[in-house]
């Protein structure tokens, strides 16, 4: 994709974030309050931040490539399993990931 079209990309995708923003405040709040709309407006968040670190961590130039920086999401989601704090969490994920990265 040409320089031109990431940034139309961009721009149609904020504008029609935008649009959807401006949208959500002209609803009643009886369809806004759905217990099915309120699950999937919380799980949203979740499901981003989930596709954002399987593409950063397991892609490289578009191909799936397991590294250093899978070992490193293993080891903060074991951290995370056994509800370590979020400090103990980054650092135990850049710890493994490092080891890997600088003696494998």
């Amino acid at each position: 994709m040409t320089s031109n079209g990431v940034w139309i990309v961009i721009l149609v995708s904020s504008a029609a974030m935008l649009l959807m923003r401006l949208f959500g405040y002209l609803l009643p709040p009886e369809v806004i309050s759905r217990p099915r709309i309120l699950r999937i407006t919380a799980l949203i968040p979740v499901v981003l931040l989930a596709a954002l670190v399987s593409v950063q961590t397991l892609t490289v130039d578009g191909a799936i490539t397991i590294d250093h920086r899978a070992a490193g999401l293993i080891a903060g989601a074991i951290a995370l399993y056994f509800k370590r704090s979020f400090l103990t969490v980054m650092a135990s994920a850049g710890f493994v990931g490092a080891l890997l990265y600088n003696f494998l």
